[in-house]
């Protein structure tokens, strides 16, 4: 009776622990909800110029390196890209082709437009548990890998570094 007793008790622990636990679908659903919001969302004002470009540096992240039209930015250890082609303007779709072009196992492909931008998240599987989290708006894309736990997270404050981008007058 004892071992029927404590095999229930650490069924009901596992399945408990496993119900607590986030899923990729769960993960992106809340992402393309994040991204899509951070898109509509009035941007921040630029507190950074490099390059040609001007943006919001968040709270806590540092520019770590950069090379023609690639800044790549840091927050502890995690690097996050921001790429920007000055060939495109706020409508291209160019830069999002070839992010999905180049992804093997995509997980999320959301486009957001409004009047002057095009906007998408595109989140590809690298590894188990591993993603490559993409966010754009015509010209300007920012990349980070991400784990399941931060996805979502990731995601939207990439897109919220893109849309607060742009070149310098």
């Amino acid at each position: 009776m004892k071992k029927i007793m404590a095999s229930t008790v650490i069924l009901l622990g596992v399945l408990i622990i496993a119900a607590c636990g986030k899923t990729i679908e769960e993960e992106k659903v809340k992402a393309e909800e994040n991204v899509e919001k951070a898109f509509q969302t009035k941007s921040e004002n630029a507190n950074e110029e490099i390059q040609s470009i001007k943006f919001n540096l968040p709270s806590g992240f540092t520019i770590k390196d950069e090379s023609p039209n690639n800044i790549i930015l840091e927050k502890g250890d995690h690097p996050y890209i921001l790429f920007y082609n000055p060939n495109e303007d706020l409508k291209s779709n160019a830069l999002y082709d070839g992010v999905v072009e180049h992804a093997n196992k995509v997980i999320t492909n959301k486009t957001f437009a409004d009047e002057e931008r095009f906007g998408y998240l595109v989140i590809n599987e690298m590894d188990k548990d591993i993603y490559e989290v993409t966010a754009g708006i015509g010209g300007f894309k920012a990349t980070s890998e991400s784990d399941l736990k931060t996805l979502a997270a990731d995601a939207e404050l990439l897109m919220e570094i893109v849309n607060s981008t742009s070149f310098k007058e």
